[in-house]
Formats: structure tokens, sequence, C-alpha cells
């Protein structure tokens, strides 16, 4: 599969069959993963540090994760975050591991060393940084 929206499209399968609740953190303005994961149930509310300016019917909260509102992540059983800059990934790591829910990060690019390896069973390189 190749085209628009291709990489958020695999992102959103992978997580749908193996997860009830999501939230996706830094969604920025490119919420097609996050428009697939709400019309299948899956996705609880994206979270950013700043709101899209277009009128959205998903859920859509305000939350900085350099200090986040961890009530914001409770009821979910899996955080994701699709091209966050490198900055982020550490909050979002201990965002993850305080509230012991799975973490998911689709890369921009090649940046950063320290990653795990990619996911079975998606077809892009998404990684899987905290597992519970």
């Amino acid at each position: 599969m190749s085209g628009y929206k291709h990489i958020e499209t695999e992102i959103a399968r992978y997580i749908v069959w193996r997860y009830r609740s999501a939230v996706e953190t830094g969604a920025g303005e490119n919420l097609h993963a996050a428009h697939l994961l709400f019309r299948a149930g899956v996705l609880k509310r994206c979270t950013d540090i700043v709101v899209p300016k277009k009128m959205l019917f998903i859920p859509y909260v305000y939350d900085d994760v350099f200090s986040p509102q961890l009530s914001l992540y409770s009821d979910c059983e899996c955080i994701y975050a699709i091209r966050p800059v490198e900055e982020m990934i550490p909050c979002l790591i201990r965002l993850a591991q305080a509230i012991g829910v799975d973490l998911l990060i689709y890369h921009l690019g090649f940046e950063g060393t320290d990653r795990p390896a990619p996911v079975s069973g998606c077809d892009v390189s998404l990684h899987q940084y905290v597992k519970n």
C-alpha cells in the first residue's frame, strides 16, 4: 500500500487490532490516524499545545507533555505519537511509565539512536518504547 496517508493508516490499523483505547499526543493538524481510530471507537482524545483552528468532531484537548495532566491519559491502554520532535520523547516515556500504558512512536526521520527496533505486525517503522 502506498499513497496519501499510508503511514497514518498503517499506524491506526496496528493500534485498532491491539488496543481498546488510545490517546494521540502532539497531534497537530494531521489527524488522519486519530480520525480512523475515533471511527473505530478506540481513540479517547488527542492532545497538543496547539488546538487546530478548524472545528473538530474528534476530542482534542490542550496539554503539554513536558508538564502533562495525568488524568487525560489514565483511561487509555496506549499513548502514541506520530512524528514528534525528539525533545518530546523522554517526556512521553516518563508519561507512559507513570500511568502504566504502552507507548508507540513513529519517528519524523532518523533522529536519535537509542530507539527500540520497529514492532512486528506493522507495515511502517513504529517503535514501542514502553510496554505494560
